[in-house]
């Protein structure tokens, strides 16, 4: 109520995880954008295997997969005093203060106008570092979440290009657009659960168990015993007659 009043608007935020698990105690950042996009393009996409008989005129499209959820958002950064600064806080957010809100709507209007703006290339690089940034030990980028209003997705950047707009008399920017393009993005155990994919004609994982038998789990995953030679061979193993509790095993699809 006192936030509409105010003309406080929810930002949309990006969350910075380091992996695929988006734990909440982890998230190394998160990141208010300055002015939330006038509009937003998501696109799905399904792939198929394109087979045409000889002499036909048509194809017979085979399903392939659906592709991951693209979505494109363009990101204004202004230092010229006119919009109020982007926020980025250490972990995961929610919301920013009312009393930093409250400053922030306040800010551009009494901004002194006879006084250079500040150049842009601090906010930039600190976003681009936080999209892209790369992670030694996973050898991995970062993992975001988008929200704002009702849309979320766990997602990887796939592009980011960036456009000066506005620049000072010493030719250092002040206004510029950042185009980004995110991919959505599911753990393996999410897909697993969502899809719940029985087939031979997928890749399976699978946990070993006390007891376990390498030629059984194949036999069962396949509904057939001649494959487990190939599995050995996919799973990289020297001998499978003896198998570690816990030890994760694949099972690729069958061609």
């Amino acid at each position: 109520m006192i936030e509409g009043f105010l003309g406080i608007i929810d930002k949309m935020r990006i969350e910075v995880y380091p992996n695929e698990e988006y734990k909440e105690s982890e998230a190394i950042s998160t990141i208010f954008v300055q002015v939330n996009p006038e509009s937003y393009t998501i696109n799905h996409e399904v792939e198929f295997c394109e087979g045409q008989a000889m002499g036909a005129s048509n194809q017979n499209l085979k399903f392939n997969k659906i592709k991951g959820e693209e979505v494109s958002f363009d990101f204004i950064f202004d230092s010229s005093g006119i919009l109020p600064p982007a926020k980025i806080e250490d972990g995961k957010v929610e919301k920013i203060p009312l009393l930093d809100s409250l400053v922030d709507v306040l800010k551009p209007a009494i901004a002194n106008p006879f006084e250079e703006a500040a150049t842009i290339e601090e906010e930039i690089t600190q976003f681009k570092d936080l999209l892209l940034g790369y992670n030694g030990d996973t050898h991995e980028t970062r993992y975001l979440q988008l929200l704002w209003g009702a849309y979320e997705l766990k997602c990887r950047l796939v592009s980011m290009n960036i456009e000066y707009k506005l620049f000072r008399r010493d030719g250092r920017p002040i206004r510029a657009k950042a185009i980004c393009k995110f991919k959505g993005t599911q753990s393996y155990k999410e897909m697993q659960a969502e899809q719940n994919q029985q087939s031979p004609d997928v890749t399976h994982k699978k946990v070993v168990k006390q007891q376990d038998k390498f030629t059984l789990l194949a036999e069962q995953t396949y509904k057939q015993n001649s494959y487990y030679v190939d599995v050995a061979k996919a799973n990289k193993l020297l001998s499978f007659r003896e198998l570690e509790t816990g030890q994760n095993l694949f099972f690729p699809p069958i061609k």
